[in-house]
């Protein structure tokens, strides 16, 4: 059964790597999937760095789901390589013409091909180090304590020139954070979802602060995202509202429907329960169900500029993100 599952598991992955290659031809719909896992992993490596900064209980059921995430994190980055030989097709100021515009030639001494591949080095070089000095079972303070600030800030700028310049001109303090925070959303709820999937036992008892660990991290996420939408909104400046009102109109504004009422609402009132603190089996749907809300939400903030394509990709990427998960692990 084991051989049938890795086997199944290495032909999707190889075709996951087929396709992935073949979406170079289009950078623009490779792009969208290797964003998702890339903050996958990112976020499985902060929710780690908390929980050895704490030395939680709680940390310690998931640990077995969030070192394979987190250890796929180089990997991701190297992977992410190739689209620097296709900058302008996904960056407005790399296009030619970028410094006749006044915004973009403001910024060419920070957003430029050279000065962009030394940081994304320094920050894949950041995680990896960071990430040696993690070991599983054991409780370590002191690289969580320096890690995590650090982590959050090196993919705070990582978010800016990865995500938020794929808009020409729009700029908020608060992306990186808003990003980091789905992303660690997302690891903790994959993460206590395969745990709570194996049973109570499992979660060795510790179903109810996994509950409210979701329940505040959401609320904090949300927190966020409506405040920079407030600030933003009541700002009027035009090459920042052009963000939102581009995806507030047409099929993006279902999509934002989608997952403020799927991703938020709808969980958090049912994380209010008791249910999924007391029993695995009430925690399982709930997880399952932010992991896969967290898709649109990623979505909404990508694809806009790249013209709606690569959801297509996501698939195939997911057999081979298992793949090198299922390695890591063994």
């Amino acid at each position: 059964m084991q051989r049938s599952i890795e086997a199944r598991l290495g032909l999707t992955g190889l075709l996951g790597l087929g396709l992935y290659t073949l979406g170079f031809f289009a950078p623009k719909a490779a792009y969208f999937p290797f964003a998702v896992f890339l903050l996958l992993s990112l976020g499985a490596l902060l929710v780690l760095l908390l929980h050895n900064a704490l030395r939680s209980r709680w940390g310690v059921p998931l640990e077995p789901h969030l070192y394979p995430l987190a250890r796929l994190l180089p990997f991701m980055g190297v992977l992410g390589l190739p689209f620097f030989l296709f900058l302008p097709e996904l960056f407005p100021w790399a296009r030619p013409g970028a410094g006749l515009d006044p915004i973009l030639a403001h910024r060419a001494p920070y957003l430029n091909a050279p000065f962009m591949l030394l940081r994304y080095l320094a920050f894949l070089l950041l995680f990896a180090f960071v990430l040696s000095r993690l070991r599983p079972g054991e409780h370590r303070a002191e690289v969580g304590a320096w890690g995590l600030p650090l982590v959050f800030a090196a993919g705070t700028f990582l978010s800016y020139d990865l995500f938020m310049a794929l808009e020409a001109h729009f700029y908020s303090a608060s992306f990186g954070a808003i990003l980091l925070l789905s992303a660690a959303l997302f690891a903790l709820a994959v993460a206590v979802a395969l745990a709570a999937r194996r049973g109570d036992a499992a979660l060795m008892g510790q179903a109810q602060n996994h509950t409210n660990l979701l329940l505040a991290l959401s609320i904090i996420w949300i927190y966020v995202e409506a405040t920079t939408l407030i600030i933003v909104w009541g700002g009027d400046l035009p090459h920042e509202v052009e963000f939102y009102l581009k995806r507030l109109q047409g099929p993006w504004d279902e999509v934002a429907a989608v997952w403020a009422v799927g991703g938020f609402f709808l969980p958090f009132l049912y994380l209010l329960t008791n249910l999924p603190k007391r029993r695995a089996r009430y925690l399982f749907p709930v997880a399952l169900w932010m992991a896969l809300f967290r898709l649109p939400h990623l979505a909404w903030y990508v694809l806009p500029p790249l013209g709606g394509v690569g959801a297509w990709l996501l698939p195939p990427a997911l057999g081979l993100f298992l793949l090198f998960r299922e390695r890591l692990r063994a």
